[in-house]
């Protein structure tokens, strides 16, 4: 992988968690609020662990594609 792509993916990917993970108390507290329901702590983190989840199944699919068409030579 080229560093500038590496470089630009890490750089983006630390920024975006530190400002969804920065802006979680007040997600969660806005969502309590609406809701009434005590329990969207949890909820928020299985829709963030979800999002999680499919983004390095999708990521390790690419890299496995990637590296079987390196290995065929195409």
């Amino acid at each position: 992988m080229p560093v500038a792509v590496r470089t630009a993916g890490s750089r983006l990917a630390y920024s975006l968690a530190t400002t969804i993970g920065g802006s979680t108390p007040a997600i969660v507290t806005y969502l309590i609020h609406e809701t009434g329901n005590r329990a969207m702590p949890g909820a928020w983190l299985s829709v963030a662990a979800a999002i999680a989840f499919l983004a390095a199944w999708i990521s390790r699919r690419n890299s496995l594609q990637a590296s079987a068409e390196a290995c065929l030579g195409e």
